[in-house]
């Protein structure tokens, strides 16, 4: 196998060079060319690697943007809700007071409601007339319920 039939008519050779000569050279141009080949691939797999990295990074970047975001609306919500639990705690204590007190009350606040009533109800013995009834009875004569002139 010639050298011309691997890499077709040397112009070196019909410019008088031995034909070891021209394989030396053109095996020397094609060392040249493969390491150039070799950087290019070299440089694009630099490319390569970086870009898909870059484009993770802005990724992880805007998830990141975005989780502070949910933080911050979720301690927003937190401290609403903690806030809630808050009035709902005192608004809890002050029924369980109001309870207690209607508990411990109720009794003396029934029986002076029953005396009351009852004394409202009947005139003492010996005071039965219409002065009496008219001072302590709910719903005056209807003479006494004019308004007074202004």
């Amino acid at each position: 196998m010639s050298v011309e039939r691997i890499i077709g008519p040397s112009e070196k050779k019909l410019s008088g060079l031995s034909e070891r000569e021209a394989l030396k050279e053109t095996v020397e141009q094609l060392v040249v060319a493969v390491r150039t080949l070799i950087n290019i691939f070299e440089k694009a797999k630099e490319d390569i690697k970086a870009e898909p990295t870059q484009q993770v990074l802005m990724k992880l970047d805007e998830l990141a943007i975005y989780n502070k975001q949910v933080i911050e609306q979720n301690k927003e919500m937190m401290q609403q809700t903690n806030k809630m639990l808050q009035q709902n705690r005192e608004m809890a204590q002050a029924l369980v007071m109001l309870l207690d007190l209607h508990r411990e009350h109720l009794p003396d606040i029934a029986k002076h409601t029953r005396l009351t009533s009852e004394v409202r109800r009947a005139p003492p013995a010996g005071f039965a007339g219409p002065g009496y009834e008219r001072r302590h009875t709910r719903t005056a004569p209807p003479e006494t319920r004019r308004m007074p002139p202004m």
